[in-house]
């Protein structure tokens, strides 16, 4: 928008992006929906992913630890991504400021991938995770309906094998739809039983604070269509 298309200048959206896009909605949408983002298998967007997080690399192994050891990469956040988005502001990619960062670590931004959960592990594959000696975590949503009609449990091993084949260091799922969320979220007490994974640890999903629920409910849900 700012370099190929030419659209808008860049100090422009500087000052977009300081004001919070008020009264820029429009622009937010297209900046959200007709730009490229990782997690779609768009190498363009994937080979930044695999740059920054290589450079992350390299800046953490020119540190020494109050031991006189190395420090070691990784590439995950716990569920820290909903507190540390709170101090962010809006983001050119169309997030709003103070909403959580991508969840798990090398995850996609939730409701960015829309081109599967095999285009996932293409772009997260292009990260060489050979670097991140502290491990990585990526979170995968699928609606349970994925496991409905024909072996669909050997359609989901050949997809466990394909994360095998590209390499791809972890991978969680959560397996259950939104909509139960929410009504675990309304009604608590006939859900306290529910558990679910959240980013490296599984907890009662009706304990977690709000802004992790939401946030759960929010990431992308892979379904059959």
């Amino acid at each position: 928008f700012v370099y190929q298309k030419r659209e808008i200048a860049l100090e422009e959206l500087r000052q977009i992006l300081s004001q919070n896009f008020e009264g820029r909605e429009s622009l937010r949408q297209r900046l959200l929906n007709y730009s490229p983002k990782f997690g779609n298998d768009a190498n363009e967007v994937d080979e930044l992913a695999k740059k920054w997080a290589r450079r992350y690399c390299e800046l953490i192994a020119e540190h020494r630890n109050p031991r006189g050891g190395s420090y070691q990469p990784g590439l995950y956040t716990v569920s820290a991504h909903v507190p540390l988005g709170l101090a962010v502001g809006a983001t050119p990619d169309g997030r709003l400021a103070k909403e959580p960062l991508a969840d798990g670590g090398i995850s996609p931004v939730r409701g960015r991938d829309r081109k599967g959960p095999t285009a996932v592990l293409k772009s997260v594959s292009k990260i060489d995770q050979l670097l991140t000696s502290n491990g990585t975590l990526l979170n995968l949503k699928f609606h349970p309906n994925v496991f409905d009609g024909d072996d669909p449990f050997k359609k989901f091993s050949q997809f466990l094998r394909g994360f095998v084949q590209l390499r791809v260091m972890h991978v969680q799922f959560n397996i259950i739809s939104a909509d139960i969320l929410r009504e675990a979220k309304n009604n608590p007490e006939a859900f306290r039983d529910l558990v679910v994974r959240v980013a490296g640890y599984s907890a009662y999903f009706v304990e977690l604070d709000e802004s992790l629920q939401e946030d759960i409910i929010a990431r992308t849900e892979h379904r059959r269509v």
